[in-house]
């Protein structure tokens, strides 16, 4: 998605949508028959002009095991 497609989308919402709150859903199915949708506030809005990307972002808390394993799987290969 494009931001003037967001832009368009949430530009279309009627005036009583204003107060509404913004969240990030993501949606899952346990087994053939229950679906679920976690949702979780959006925190903080920015701008990555270097990679030309929207940022929205979330306050999402990870364990320390989660986190190592994002840092172990995006770690540079070390140099020689």
């Amino acid at each position: 998605m494009q931001l003037k497609d967001l832009k368009n989308w949430v530009n279309s919402l009627p005036e009583e949508f204003l107060d509404f709150n913004v969240v990030v859903g993501e949606c899952g199915k346990v087994e053939d028959d229950f679906y679920f949708r976690k949702d979780t506030p959006v925190t903080t809005l920015s701008v990555d002009e270097e990679d030309s990307e929207i940022l929205i972002l979330t306050d999402t808390q990870f364990s320390d095991e989660e986190l190592q394993k994002f840092i172990d799987i995006n770690k540079p290969d070390e140099q020689v």
